[in-house]
C-alpha cells in the first residue's frame, strides 16, 4: 500500500470514528443487538408504499427523490452513505488524493459486476460521467459535474465530452481531475447521478434503457423485477445474488407499492399488508404514541426568498427583520405543519453536518436567529414605514398550489399582516414549473421557496446566499460573505476547520443581514413496522438504503 493510501485510510477510519462517536448510533447499535438476540424472521420480505412512481433507472436522468431512492438499491457507485450521512467504501476499495486536493484515483473492487454478468469497471463511470456533462443528455444533474476539469466547457459545447477530466488508468483504476478542490467531493460520489453505467448495455438499449426491469442493469445489492413503465405503481426489488457483499444482504424481496392517500396507506398498515405509511395532519397526531411511530428529518430548509433588487420596500434591512420576528415558527411547525417538521431560524438545517473538530451540529452553532418577538417585530416595522415613508406596505407572496404550500402561505398571510400595522400580504399559488419560473425572472416579492442538501456539507446551503448564483433569486448580495465563501472554497479548501470557520462567518453576517427569512426543517411522520431493523436513513442524497436491513420475529 502506498503512503498516500495508508494515510488515507487512517485518516477516513479516523474521521469516521470520530463521527460516530459523536453521532446519534442508537438505532444502529440496537439493530445489530437484534440481530444477535433475536432470531430472523423466517420471511425477509418488506413491503413498502411511496408516494410516486419510479421515473427512470437511468441514473443520469434521475432528477426526483422516490427515484433517487429506488435506484439506490439495485444501483450503486463509489460510495455509500452511513447513518451518519458519511461516505463508506462501495465499488471503491480505497482513494489516493494528490496533495493540491485536485486529482483523485479511486482503486476499485475487483469481484463488483453487473447482473448480466460484466465486470464493474473504471470505464463505467468515464462513460457514464461523459453522458451527464453531454449537452444534449438532459442530465437533470449536470451542474454537479462542474468542477471537474474542462466540464463547464463541455457543458457549453466549447469542448468535447472526451476531454472531462475523468479517466481509467486501468480497469480498476479511475481518475478524477478537478479545476479546484472540492472538500465534500467523496461524498458526492455517492450521488445516484454519479453511479457507473455500462456502455454496451446502455447503446444495445438506446433511447429504451432505464424504462422497464428488462432495459435495467445492476450492481447493487437487489435486482429490480416487474417494473414496466415510469407509469407503472408496483415494482419489486429482488436480492441479487451476484453482489459482492451478498452475504450481508438478508431481506430476499421489497415489493412497493404506490400510495398517494395518506388515509389508504395507514389502513394498509394497521391491516398488516403494508410495512410503513406516511402519516400528516389528524393521522401524525393519532399514532404518535404507537409503536411504529417514527419522525424523519430531511436536509431541506424552507424559506421566504426576498427580492432585494426589484422591490424598494425589501431593499430596507429593518423590514426584512420585522418580517422575520412575526412568524411563530412552534406554531407554524406543530398546527399548521404537524408532520414532524422542525422550526428553524437559520439556513443550514440541523441534522445534518457536524464541526470536523467538536461534533457539534453547525445549525447549534450557528445559533439563533429569528426566534418569535412580536413586540419587536412591531417595532420595527414602525422604524421601517419611517425610514420608507410610507404608511402602508402591499406585498405578494408567490408559492405552489398544492395543499401544504397553501396551508402555510396563509398562515404566513395572517401572522403577518394581522400582526404588523400596515403591512398587506396577497397570495399567489401556481403551479411549481411556473413558481420555479417566475423566480428565475425575479418576477416576485416574496417566495414560499426551500433548498436541500445532496451532501453533509453546509456549502451546499451556502451556495444560494452568493451575489451571483443561479439559486440566489433574491438578489441579496455581501461582499463580505462572498469572500467568506470563496476562501472556504479556495485558500481555505484543503483545511477543514479554517473552512468550517468561513462558513459559520458567512451564514452568521447573511443571516443577520436577513438575506432570506427561515420557516422551518422539513419532516416526516412516518409509521414502520418495529420489526425491520437497521434501514439507514440519510437526511442527504437518496434517502434510503436497505443493503443491511432485515426483520426480527
Amino acid at each position: 500500500m502506498s503512503i498516500k493510501r495508508l494515510l488515507f485510510s487512517i485518516t477516513f477510519f479516523s474521521a469516521t470514528l470520530l463521527l460516530t462517536a459523536c453521532g446519534s448510533n442508537e438505532e444502529t447499535a440496537t439493530g445489530k443487538n437484534d440481530l444477535k438476540e433475536h432470531e430472523l424472521a423466517s420471511e425477509q420480505v418488506m413491503h413498502l408504499t411511496v408516494e410516486s412512481e419510479l421515473a427512470t433507472t437511468d441514473s443520469v436522468l434521475v432528477a426526483e427523490n422516490i427515484t433517487f431512492a429506488g435506484v439506490n438499491q439495485f444501483i450503486e457507485g463509489l460510495y455509500r452513505l452511513d447513518e451518519n450521512n458519511e461516505p463508506v467504501p462501495a465499488l471503491a476499495e480505497s482513494e489516493d488524493l494528490s496533495a493540491d486536493g485536485l486529482t483523485y484515483t479511486f482503486h476499485l473492487r475487483e469481484d463488483a459486476e453487473w447482473s448480466n454478468g460484466d465486470p464493474v469497471t473504471a470505464h463505467d463511470f468515464v462513460f457514464s460521467w461523459r453522458r451527464s456533462v453531454d449537452p444534449t443528455s438532459g442530465a437533470a444533474y449536470a451542474y454537479l459535474f462542474e468542477n471537474i476539469k474542462n466540464a463547464a466547457d463541455i457543458m457549453t459545447k466549447q469542448l468535447p465530452i472526451e476531454d472531462l477530466g475523468v479517466k481509467a488508468i486501468d480497469d480498476y483504476t479511475l481518475e478524477v481531475t478537478l479545476e479546484t478542490p472540492i472538500a465534500y467531493f467523496s461524498s458526492l460520489m455517492s450521488f445516484v447521478s454519479f453511479f457507473p453505467q455500462n456502455e454496451a448495455f446502455v447503446t444495445k438499449t438506446g433511447d429504451l434503457y432505464g424504462t422497464s426491469s428488462e432495459t435495467t442493469l445492476s450492481n447493487g445489492p437487489f435486482v429490480l423485477t416487474e417494473w414496466d413503465s415510469g407509469l407503472d405503481e408496483n415494482w419489486t426489488y429482488e436480492k441479487n445474488p451476484a453482489y459482492w457483499d451478498a452475504e450481508k444482504v438478508y431481506l430476499t424481496k421489497i415489493t412497493n407499492q404506490v400510495i398517494k392517500e395518506v388515509a389508504t396507506g395507514v389502513n394498509l398498515f394497521e391491516k398488516g399488508t403494508v410495512d410503513n405509511a406516511l402519516l400528516s395532519g389528524e393521522y401524525a397526531k393519532q399514532f404518535q404514541k404507537d409503536p411504529g411511530y417514527t419522525v424523519e428529518y430531511f436536509s431541506r430548509t424552507n424559506y421566504l426568498e426576498v427580492n432585494q433588487t426589484n422591490n424598494p420596500y425589501l431593499k430596507n434591512e429593518t423590514l426584512r427583520k420585522a418580517l422575520a420576528l412575526a412568524i411563530n415558527r412552534e406554531e407554524l411547525t406543530a398546527i399548521i405543519l404537524n408532520n414532524g417538521s422542525l422550526p428553524i431560524t437559520g439556513l443550514v438545517p440541523d441534522h445534518f453536518v457536524k464541526n470536523p473538530e467538536t461534533g457539534t451540529e453547525f445549525a447549534q452553532e450557528a445559533g439563533e436567529f429569528y426566534t418569535y418577538d412580536l413586540p419587536k417585530a412591531q417595532k420595527l416595522v414602525k422604524d421601517a414605514k419611517t425610514e420608507l415613508g410610507v404608511d402602508t406596505i402591499e406585498l405578494e407572496l408567490l408559492g405552489d398550489d398544492d395543499e401544504t404550500s397553501k396551508r402555510v402561505m396563509e398562515y404566513l398571510q395572517g401572522e403577518l399582516q394581522n400582526n404588523l400595522d400596515g403591512i398587506e400580504i396577497k397570495l399567489l399559488n401556481v403551479p411549481f414549473s411556473a413558481r420555479l419560473a417566475k423566480a428565475a425572472a425575479g418576477d416576485f416579492d416574496l417566495i414560499s421557496s426551500g433548498w436541500s442538501g445532496y451532501v453533509s456539507d453546509p456549502m451546499i446551503m451556502l451556495d444560494v446566499l452568493y451575489s451571483t448564483s443561479a439559486y440566489n433569486n433574491g438578489g441579496y448580495a455581501n461582499k463580505k460573505v462572498d469572500q467568506l465563501i470563496d476562501d472556504a472554497k479556495g485558500v481555505h479548501a484543503n483545511d477543514a476547520l479554517l473552512r468550517w470557520n468561513d462558513m459559520i462567518k458567512a451564514h452568521h453576517i447573511a443571516i443577520e443581514d436577513a438575506a432570506l427569512i427561515p420557516l422551518y426543517q422539513k419532516g416526516e411522520a412516518m409509521l414502520r413496522n418495529p420489526k425491520i431493523k437497521d434501514i439507514t436513513i440519510n437526511s442527504v442524497g437518496a434517502r434510503y438504503s436497505y443493503k443491511n436491513a432485515y426483520i426480527v420475529d
